[in-house]
């Protein structure tokens, strides 16, 4: 049986009581109130309710007793059940009009509040899947195959997984026919098992949200796998390229790997630490690598003469102690960017 909640009562007697001249009262189906716009009678049991509820009909009161305020009641039924009860409180003549308006409304507040709970129950249930299968031990049993391919996965095929983070609040209908899965903040996560379908995400997102950052995993017989390569895929994007917006996880699958095994290592982080307050010079070793460290294309790009790109990539050696013209050091720097991101 349906339980009105004292949270949806109030709601809805607030609601109500700024279109309605009198004071509205929602008992539960056992009289008791729960919502009401006197808060001090909350908890307390409403005769008139009561009685409606014994009698399944409405009833009226005329005149106010110890126990009882004039007013009308009428009970509120969801099928052929009785959840609850709706009261005004008033003199008859002047309540009873409001009487099968307010009773109306109660329902149909109630119905959107319970559409409303079955949505969040089934997100929270598509959420609790998606989180089983992106764990690495998840074995396939017969139960989640079934329930995969509710949510339109064939967990039998392989699947590339792309990972989008939105700089604002999706349209849910970037890309309805395929499966997606809410991450953390404003981000989605695509199950693609068609390679047209990897297209029509992308070029969604592009067209829609084109400074949003997108990794594309590899195509992978787990989802498991596509999950943590996309992860590690835009952790290289965000630390590493400084207009790049896309990243496919075989550009940069040795990096991206090093860089995820490496993400807990004390060195990184005190390099990491060293230029955390100067973006400038992030900035500018992102773009010397983006120009696959040529100089004058840099110096273009960052709109510097090239004594002063020098002078930036020297600073950068005074500050951690690595020279980004030095290979070995790069590789270093390189690691020190990627361990910025969270």
């Amino acid at each position: 049986m349906y339980e009105l909640t004292h949270h949806q009562a109030q709601n809805i007697v607030d609601k109500m009581m700024k279109d309605i001249p009198y004071n509205i009262n929602i008992m539960d189906r056992t009289g008791i109130i729960i919502g009401s716009g006197n808060k001090a009678r909350i908890g307390t049991l409403h005769y008139g309710a009561a009685e409606a509820i014994k009698q399944q009909k409405i009833v009226e009161i005329h005149t106010d007793e110890e126990f009882v305020k004039k007013g009308i009641n009428l009970p509120i039924e969801l099928g052929d059940m009785i959840v609850g009860v709706v009261g005004i409180s008033g003199e008859i003549e002047e309540t009873r009009p409001f009487g099968n308006l307010v009773k109306t409304t109660v329902i149909l507040l109630i119905e959107q509040s319970k559409a409303l709970e079955k949505e969040k129950l089934e997100e929270h249930l598509k959420q609790e899947f998606f989180n089983r299968i992106v764990q690495p031990d998840t074995v396939y049993s017969k139960e989640l195959t079934d329930q995969a391919a509710d949510y339109g996965i064939q967990l039998a095929n392989p699947s590339q997984m792309i990972y989008a983070e939105f700089p604002q609040e999706m349209n849910e209908r970037l890309v309805k026919s395929i499966p997606f899965f809410n991450g953390p903040g404003y981000s989605l996560y695509f199950v693609a098992q068609k390679s047209s379908a990897t297209e029509a995400v992308l070029a969604s997102i592009r067209k829609q949200y084109p400074t949003a950052y997108v990794a594309a995993s590899k195509w992978n017989p787990t989802i498991s796998e596509g999950y943590i390569q996309t992860k590690a895929a835009l952790r290289v994007l965000k630390g590493v390229y400084s207009t790049e917006k896309t990243i496919y996880y075989e550009q940069c699958e040795f990096i991206a790997d090093t860089s995820r095994l490496l993400k807990n290592d004390p060195r990184a982080e005190r390099l990491t630490h060293l230029l955390e307050q100067n973006e400038e010079l992030i900035k500018t070793l992102q773009t010397y690598l983006n120009c696959n460290l040529n100089a004058n294309e840099t110096a273009n790009l960052l709109m510097l003469h090239r004594n002063t790109l020098h002078y930036r990539l020297s600073k950068i050696q005074a500050i951690t102690g690595k020279d980004p013209k030095n290979i070995m050091d790069l590789v270093e720097l390189i690691f020190m960017l990627i361990y910025r991101v969270p």
